[in-house]
Formats: C-alpha cells, structure tokens, sequence
C-alpha cells in the first residue's frame, strides 16, 4: 500500500469536504444578509421619494421638503453603495426637479420588478 492508513484519509477528506460546506454556509449567509440590506435600502429609497412627490404635489413649507430631500438623498447613496460598491453615489442636484423624482421612481419601480421577475424565474429554476 502507500503507506497511508485508509482511515487517515477518510478523515483528511471529511475535514476538506466539511470545510468547504461551512464555507458555503458562511457565502450564502452573506448573500442573503446583503440581498436583504439592498431590499431596505430600496424600500426606504422608494419611501422618500414618495413622500417627497406627496410633499411637492402640496406645496409644503420650504424646511419640510428640504428635510425629506436630504432624507431621500441619503437613500439613494445608500441604496448605490449597496448595489454597486465599486461606484461613487451619484450626485443629487439641490435644484432637482418634482419631474425629475417622479422618472426615477418610476425607473425604480422597474428594475424592482424586472429584479422580482429574475428571483422568481432562478427560484423555479432552482427547484
């Protein structure tokens, strides 16, 4: 024989193959910990900047829609640095239009359903 004990080798395996299990788990738990991050981001994202469309429709005092354009500022970078860490956040323009928010709304409806529309597909993919 090689001069290796069968059993030593079976337990050299076990550990490589439990290792790269535990590996996987730990992957899977940080996709899913993102995953779920992004989906907050995008729902506080979608939140401000329907509150700020609600809030122009109205004619609301100055320092109300300077506050929630700093809130949806924020949720925008936040919801950027997620989906793309690689990128610097755009920049809002302060003299952002009610046009302007209402096209990226509407724009963020869509990648969130063409986004709904490829987990389901991969989810019956995968089953």
């Amino acid at each position: 024989m090689n001069g290796k004990h069968p059993q030593t080798a079976s337990n050299d395996d076990l550990a490589a193959a439990l290792a790269q299990f535990n590996n996987g788990v730990t992957a899977s738990r940080e996709l899913d910990k993102q995953s779920k991050a992004i989906n907050k981001a995008e729902k506080r994202r979608d939140m401000a900047a329907q509150k700020l469309k609600e809030l122009m429709e109205s004619d609301a005092e100055e320092a109300d829609r300077a506050i929630l354009e700093e809130e949806y500022r924020m949720a925008v970078e936040d919801w950027t640095r997620l989906t793309n860490p690689n990128t610097e956040a755009p920049e809002i323009d302060d003299g952002q239009t009610v046009e302007t928010v209402d096209t990226e709304i509407a724009l963020s409806e869509e990648s969130s359903e063409d986004r709904a529309q490829e987990d389901e597909a991969n989810d019956q993919e995968t089953a």
